[in-house]
């Protein structure tokens, strides 16, 4: 049971309810993560500001930022975030074995320079003191310039966020977001 109140459209202040208008645009629904970072109207400004910003826009694909959200959200465990970006890569229209390839093989993604970019964000999270000249070499090597990198590294440190935030509070998915994997028989399997 979520530790915070999943605020309904009336509940909401003026500020939020413009950007759930924004949101809903964007995926057709406003899942309950934005409902209950509504009790702070400042956070989901900030929160919806930051998306769109950094993982709308930008050289890097959204596709391959949604990607990197989804690889977090499974290396973290966190079923809310990893449902829904699940959800959110099936609406952007990701192809499916391009999602079985990241939950079960990533080294299997294509094109390759996506795989080493994953793989990368992953370990990056995992050891960044590790990372080194060598590493931002090689994905240099694969045509994925410095931008990229830095967008696809706060990518990584946005999800931490999202994946932090809901496991801290803990939300529960959305009966909308179990519906539509139902529908399309996507399922998460976490690592």
């Amino acid at each position: 049971m979520s530790m915070f109140p999943i605020l309904n459209d009336q509940d909401l202040s003026q500020s939020s309810e413009t950007i759930f208008g924004e949101i809903g645009k964007k995926f057709g629904i406003v899942p309950v993560f934005y409902r209950f970072l509504a009790n702070c109207p400042p956070l989901v400004e900030a929160y919806w500001t930051t998306y769109q910003k950094v993982i709308a826009d930008g050289v890097l694909p959204i596709n391959i930022k949604e990607l990197i959200f989804l690889a977090v959200a499974r290396k973290h465990q966190c079923v809310y975030c990893s449902s829904v970006h699940l959800a959110i890569c099936d609406i952007f229209n990701i192809e499916r074995h391009t999602l079985d390839n990241l939950m079960n093989d990533i080294s299997n993604l294509q094109p390759e320079r996506t795989s080493k970019l994953i793989s990368f964000c992953l370990s990056s999270m995992d050891n960044p003191d590790e990372i080194t000249e060598q590493d931002y070499q090689q994905l240099q090597s694969y045509g994925i310039n410095q931008q990229e990198i830095l967008e696809a590294l706060y990518s990584v440190a946005y999800a931490n966020s999202g994946v932090y935030l809901a496991k801290v509070t803990k939300i529960e998915l959305d009966q909308v977001v179990i519906d539509y994997l139902a529908d399309k028989k996507l399922t998460i399997r976490l690592v």
